[in-house]
């Protein structure tokens, strides 16, 4: 959810009560066809609409959160324009140059300069070669990009509506819905039981690539697909058949690096990790799939 800055200006004024065309654009020095048209964008994205000249705010938490960080925060708002708020969402969890530039799609020199008038202000914190919005001072900016980001994970034009999006980025989608359908490619645990491991599913798992629809998805490219869906909804039962995939195929993915394969690592060692199966459950598991799991040292 990208904005201009007189988008952002526009919202500014909403706060301070001002919700006439003509009192804005006077407020903005713009033309009136130049706000009525950022108007357009602002009902686009579901925040605003026109009624006789009038602009109303629509009612919702987002239109909210966004003009009270608007009002409070004025300074903020070159920072937060184009593709300041993708940046800043970005930067949720510490993120190097690179990841920020490969996640947000732009060019490394838009990230450096937007750093660089972050860390002035203390928006953004740095650890070695790792940038993270600082959240101890910016808590309830935090919030707005949190609720922006929520929204954002359910919505994607390349996706049937009503898709629960697992990942995204400007190559491919990895998505569920329940209703099925020819949407896209299955992926995840939708494709578990090619390999042997039958699961009943509640949804379909999806994958989404316009650059290549027909790819052939191999192991690896699944099991990062399921890692996707476990990290947004993180539970014993799909950490149990993240588990069995790995053991079955662990050859071809044992060059995997994420938190989750760590974790289920240790488990398989007989650790115990605070909302993981145990050794034991996984290991139950793998017996009624026919899956050999020893206890690793």
């Amino acid at each position: 959810m990208n904005f201009s800055r007189t988008e952002l200006q526009t919202l500014a004024e909403l706060a301070k009560g001002n919700t006439s065309i003509n009192t804005v654009a006077e407020a903005l020095n713009k033309s009136e066809k130049h706000i009525y048209r950022i108007v357009q964008k602002l009902e686009e994205k579901d925040l605003a609409t026109l009624s006789t000249g009038e602009i109303v705010p629509k009612k919702s938490t987002l239109m909210v959160r966004l003009i009270q960080i608007l009002d409070s925060y004025p300074n903020l708002i070159p920072l937060l324009a184009d593709s300041g708020i993708p940046i800043l969402i970005s930067l949720l969890e510490e993120k190097t140059v690179e990841e920020i530039t490969k996640e947000v799609d732009v060019k490394k020199s838009t990230v450096y300069a937007f750093l660089k008038k972050a860390l002035k202000i203390s928006l953004v914190k740095k650890d070695g070669d790792l940038y993270a919005l600082n959240e101890k001072l910016w808590g309830d900016v935090a919030d707005l990009l949190r609720k922006i980001r929520d929204i954002e994970r359910l919505l994607d034009p390349r996706v049937p509506y009503n898709s629960v999006i697992y990942y995204r980025d400007r190559d491919e989608v990895i998505y569920s819905n329940k209703y099925g359908g020819d949407f896209g490619k299955k992926t995840g645990f939708s494709v578990f039981e090619k390999e042997g491991i039958k699961i009943l599913l509640p949804t379909t798992y999806y994958y989404y690539s316009e650059k290549e629809p027909e790819k052939e998805l191999t192991k690896e490219d699944i099991f990062r697909h399921v890692l996707y869906v476990a990290e947004k909804e993180p539970s014993v039962r799909h950490f149990i058949f993240l588990a069995l995939f790995y053991c079955k195929f662990e050859g071809e993915l044992k060059d995997m690096n994420h938190d989750i394969v760590e974790n289920l690592k240790l488990v398989l060692q007989g650790e115990r990790i605070k909302g993981y199966p145990s050794f034991e459950e996984i290991k139950e598991k793998a017996d009624m799939y026919g899956i050999e799991i020893k206890e690793r040292k």
